[in-house]
């Protein structure tokens, strides 16, 4: 199975893609903009990330996968936040904590968030599996017992 979370022209194809990250991410359009985030280089590594690991997989539930992907791309960026946020802001809070934040720890946290949402949608149709191939077992009368003659 292959899931193309980008188009021909790399563009994603996830709706609202940048405003969904900068809420996992907690960051202002400002300091993360929709051109960073849209990055052909981000969008095509977490496309091959996401489908390298669900290759061998006939179905699996892609809105789960989008949301993996979106938490790769999170990963991806939290890499280089700390040279995105400013040295001054105006808004005083905000930059408090956004620079309290630690970003490698958050960058991990994205990137087990996004392993976790894929094992996930694999575990649900590995389960799926299970109980389609199963034999059903019913009473006695439908069966009767053939080893007593």
């Amino acid at each position: 199975m292959k899931i193309e979370f980008v188009n021909e022209k790399s563009e994603p194809t996830i709706e609202a893609l940048p405003a969904r990250v900068r809420a996992i991410l907690g960051v202002p359009e400002e300091l993360l903009t929709d051109d960073v985030i849209l990055s052909k280089d981000f969008l095509m590594q977490a496309n091959n990330y996401v489908n390298k690991k669900i290759q061998e997989y006939e179905e699996l539930n892609a809105g789960l996968l989008e949301i993996a992907y979106i938490y790769y791309v999170c990963y991806l960026l939290c890499l280089g936040m700390y040279a995105r946020l400013p040295k001054q802001m105006e808004n005083i809070s905000t930059k408090t904590v956004l620079q309290t934040i630690d970003w490698d720890a958050k960058a991990l946290e994205c990137l087990d968030k996004s392993n976790e949402l894929i094992l996930e949608t694999i575990d649900d149709i590995e389960e799926q599996d299970i109980y389609s191939t199963a034999a059903t077992l019913s009473d006695e009368t439908t069966y009767p017992n053939t080893t007593n003659m």
